[in-house]
């Protein structure tokens, strides 16, 4: 699934502060034309990350830091799912990658580090269901894309973020060089520092503030192959 306009990415803070709740929401014309005629005035992507650093105040064991020189080059917010298999019911799940939308967050990073920092866990409880039915009103909101970019994993289960679908060159076959558990390891996945082994552009790649994607203890009840939907920070570095 990969969704193609800001008001997915937007939606989380529409549900925040949502008054009447979200069941009249997806019911109101009224409530959508609002909300997408003050979106058509916003600036919502392709915002200056010069002076802005990544804050990691609420992990405990932190991440190594970016290597010399490098600075921020974008900032996404991800939404998509990590995928599982399972071979019998007494065996642990077995990561078999992941897929997500990256979302162009450089406007709202910029202007509220905090509140970025709560949209990971806000919008991961939102359903996939609820964010196809937004993005089906994106020609009401203007013809601009907010994605950034995607994240797959290839062939040979190496991570991969491609930047290029809105109109940037940059892209990265990585690998994960350090990792430490979430906040809440048992449901959230763990941040993860990347670095890129090639591409053009992008040389490290940090996922934090992760919200959903963890599998099961073990495989008791679920299908050989399965889906958790998460939520997460991603960070590039060039």
């Amino acid at each position: 699934m990969y969704l193609n306009h800001p008001l997915p990415l937007l939606l989380p803070l529409i549900l925040v502060n949502a008054n009447p709740p979200i069941n009249d929401i997806l019911t109101s014309t009224s409530v959508f034309t609002s909300t997408i005629s003050t979106l058509q005035d916003l600036n919502l992507t392709s915002c200056c990350l010069n002076h802005t650093i990544l804050n990691l105040e609420y992990n405990q064991t932190a991440l190594p830091s970016p290597s010399p020189n490098l600075t921020v080059q974008y900032v996404a917010l991800g939404r998509g799912i990590q995928n599982y298999t399972c071979t019998n019911d007494t065996a642990n799940p077995t990561s078999i990658g992941a897929m997500a939308t990256l979302f162009d967050a450089s406007c709202i990073v910029s202007a509220d580090q905090k509140l970025f920092h709560r949209l990971p866990n806000i919008l991961q409880s939102v359903p996939v269901e609820t964010l196809d039915f937004f993005a089906s009103f994106a020609s009401l909101a203007g013809p601009d894309s907010a994605i950034l970019g995607e994240h797959y994993f290839t062939a040979s289960a190496q991570p991969f973020f491609d930047l290029r679908l809105s109109g940037n060159e940059d892209w990265a076959a990585a690998k994960k060089v350090a990792s430490v558990a979430s906040p809440m390891a048992s449901m959230d996945v763990p941040w993860l520092k990347l670095a890129s082994v090639d591409g053009v552009g992008i040389k490290e790649v940090y996922r934090v503030y992760t919200a959903g994607g963890a599998s099961p203890a073990t495989c008791e009840g679920m299908t050989k192959a399965f889906s958790v939907d998460y939520a997460a920070e991603y960070w590039f570095y060039g």
